[in-house]
């Protein structure tokens, strides 16, 4: 039977996450599909979650990078396992992550299967509760369409969510959960790990739809993704790094206008956001944060090389 369906790998990427990680994985034990082989790509954690997979989970193939690659190099490295051993997808899952749908690999795969031309796809994802559907139809960065977006998020927010029930041609896709055809990753190549995380996808997405693939929103149900709901405030590692990587994005997409034009709107707001909170220690919290966000804008916008060590205040 498994001869009949292509060979899956199912990458799950970890840092710093034991016990997250060991409750995904007991989930993956309810999908239903005879041909794919779970990955566990561990970043150099140091709370126990190589050892405790290798003890517990024994038979996956686990993949320990030896340093902090973030989401892009240490999923490209569980991809290049998928590509040394010849299958035919690569399912990306983030890690705080359960399975809703036994069945959703074998649909997606069946999807894809028919639809050749289709080199990204992503399921229904629900975020945090079975019956709360977690917008995974995004839109890449750009100068105009934040700030419009901004106001009809504002204004009309449901106009801005994507993920209903029919198939969508995306300009991206969020990375929580997707499946990727090996034929189109050896074409347009892995994820930037000049980026480490964040806008990755965005990034990926308008590499693949380049080269002609189509990116699609499938609604299968697939899976709850637990995310966390804290370390997303103004001044954090994910905002700063939401905000650099738009504007490298940007740059790299061929809008350098559109990019510095980001870059100087988004350090006058949290300028103006710093300026308004009433505390010597808030205002200078955001005036560290905006020179650090400010060098990283001048060193996209001057074509050097990003530095991915992120020590205090993040770390």
């Amino acid at each position: 039977m498994t001869a009949n369906w292509p060979l899956v790998h199912v990458i799950v990427l970890t840092y710093q996450m034991r016990d997250v990680v060991r409750h995904c994985l007991s989930s993956l034990r309810q999908l239903r599909y005879p041909n794919c082989r779970i990955v566990v790509v561990d970043n150099a954690s140091d709370d126990g979650t190589e050892e405790m997979v290798r003890t517990e989970f024994p038979g996956l193939d686990v993949i320990q990078t030896g340093a902090n690659l973030g989401y892009t190099g240490g999923n490209n490295r569980g991809i290049e396992h998928a590509l040394l051993h010849d299958a035919a997808y690569v399912l990306i899952l983030n890690p705080d992550t359960e399975i809703a749908n036994p069945e959703f690999l074998t649909e997606l795969v069946a999807y894809a299967e028919a639809h050749p031309t289709v080199g990204i796809a992503g399921p229904r994802v629900f975020l945090r509760e079975r019956d709360v559907v977690q917008n995974t139809v995004l839109y890449p960065p750009g100068l105009w369409r934040s700030i419009v977006n901004w106001f009809r998020y504002r204004l009309f927010p449901d106009s801005l969510v994507y993920s209903r029930d029919q198939v969508v041609e995306a300009e991206t896709l969020n990375g929580v959960c997707l499946l990727m055809r090996t034929a189109c990753l050896r074409e347009i190549g892995l994820f930037d790990e000049n980026i480490f995380m964040y806008i990755e996808d965005a990034e990926l997405d308008y590499r693949a739809q380049r080269c002609g693939w189509r990116v699609q929103y499938v609604p299968i149900d697939s899976v709850i993704h637990r995310q966390k709901q804290s370390g997303y405030h103004m001044t954090s590692l994910v905002s700063f790094l939401l905000r650099r990587n738009s504007v490298y994005y940007l740059c790299k997409v061929g809008k350098r206008l559109d990019a510095a034009g980001y870059a100087a709107l988004s350090l006058l707001l949290l300028l103006l956001r710093g300026a308004a909170t009433f505390s010597l220690d808030g205002s200078r919290e955001y005036l560290r944060f905006c020179r650090r966000l400010a060098a990283a804008y001048w060193t996209i916008l001057l074509g050097r090389k990003l530095d991915s060590s992120f020590g205090p205040p993040f770390l």
